[in-house]
């Protein structure tokens, strides 16, 4: 229920979503970089194996 302050969010509570309930818990699609990590991935389509392993 809102009174003379429609949609006011306290700091303190609970936020955030699940799947396809919004874009994440911080609300805005610049965060999602804080979130995601960069990973190599090196394949070889080379039939002889290298022999590294």
């Amino acid at each position: 229920m809102w009174i003379n302050c429609y949609h006011a969010y306290p700091a303190h509570a609970a936020f955030g979503g699940y799947k396809r309930s919004g874009i994440g818990r911080e609300t805005h699609k610049m965060m999602l970089s804080h979130y995601q990590n960069t990973k190599n991935l090196l394949i070889s389509y080379d039939i002889k194996p290298l022999g590294f392993f």
